[in-house]
């Protein structure tokens, strides 16, 4: 069952299951946000994906 926070808080210590141990995690709206020991890295797989496509587009621009 999900916890939720009081408006002032502002970390809580939770598992992290990318680091796999307790760290700190931001609370958003009353709700724990994500982890803020490790920062993502790289695209998500929809940005890679219009990444790709907006290259092909420049290889390969549409006739008018």
């Amino acid at each position: 069952m999900p916890e939720h926070y009081t408006r002032n808080t502002e970390q809580c210590t939770a598992y992290c299951r990318v680091c796999k141990r307790d760290t700190q995690h931001r609370v958003d709206d009353g709700r724990r946000g994500p982890c803020l020991e490790h920062q993502r890295t790289g695209l998500s797989k929809k940005q890679e994906a219009a990444q790709k496509k907006r290259a092909k587009e420049q290889q390969n621009p549409k006739l008018f």
